[in-house]
């Protein structure tokens, strides 16, 4: 356990659930013997963000400008370190880290190199239209050397169907539909299953045996970035 850890501050509502569970295994995978154990942690879950992916896929408003605005307000109520829990927002990271002076944890990095740390090759991915068309998660794993697998057009659609239902609310729905995606022939030509999108970590109690969730994987490399000696 750290001596002291850094504050950490979390652009929340990408959606609302998802970070909220990410806040939540923030707490589970932190090694601490009381409260007092724990990084401070803000969490801000602004409504008025547009969708990452009405405008990576139907050209819509651009989300800069608000998670811009999210990050400064969490940096001038003193975080010291900023987690954006979301993959496909990974896609504005740079911009995000222009506006702020302290750092914005990479969730591509942290992904790619918890895989390879343990042995994954090939990646059956479970990730939203927009994330898999921004490419640079793609890009991330086959730099590393790493094959990512697809499913198909029409699994595609009923993964993105299952963030639809979980940013309505529809939680058990998404479980339903999610528990037959995972256990489809497409997840099975890759040497694990990854969970891509954080809007589907609520859902990672029907991963199959070996697989990851990103959010899980990010989670351990905020409190890494968050420890200090």
């Amino acid at each position: 356990m750290p001596t002291r850890w850094k504050k950490v501050g979390i652009v929340g509502g990408l959606g609302p659930l998802a970070c909220a569970h990410f806040y939540a295994r923030l707490v589970g995978l932190t090694k601490a013997d009381s409260d007092s154990g724990h990084p401070e942690v803000m969490l801000l879950s602004s409504p008025d963000v547009p969708s990452r992916l009405a405008h990576l896929l139907e050209g819509g408003p651009s989300p800069v400008p608000a998670l811009q605005r999210v990050a400064r307000r969490l940096e001038r109520a003193g975080s010291e370190v900023i987690a954006v829990p979301s993959l496909t927002t990974q896609a504005f990271l740079d911009e995000i880290a222009e506006a702020v002076a302290i750092p914005v944890v990479d969730m591509l990095t942290a992904v790619v190199e918890q895989l390879c740390a343990a042995g994954v090759q090939r990646p059956a991915l479970a990730v939203t239209d927009g994330t898999r068309g921004a490419g640079g998660l793609h890009q991330a794993l086959t730099a590393a050397g790493l094959t990512p697998v697809y499913p198909d057009q029409h699994v595609q659609a009923r993964i993105q169907e299952c963030v639809t239902l979980v940013k309505a609310g529809r939680t058990h729905a998404a479980r339903v539909r999610f528990r037959t995606l995972a256990a489809a022939p497409w997840a099975a030509a890759g040497d694990a299953f990854v969970i891509g999108c954080t809007d589907l970590s609520p859902l990672q109690a029907d991963l199959p045996p070996g697989g990851h969730d990103v959010g899980d994987l990010y989670a351990r490399a905020v409190l890494a970035r968050a420890a200090t000696p």
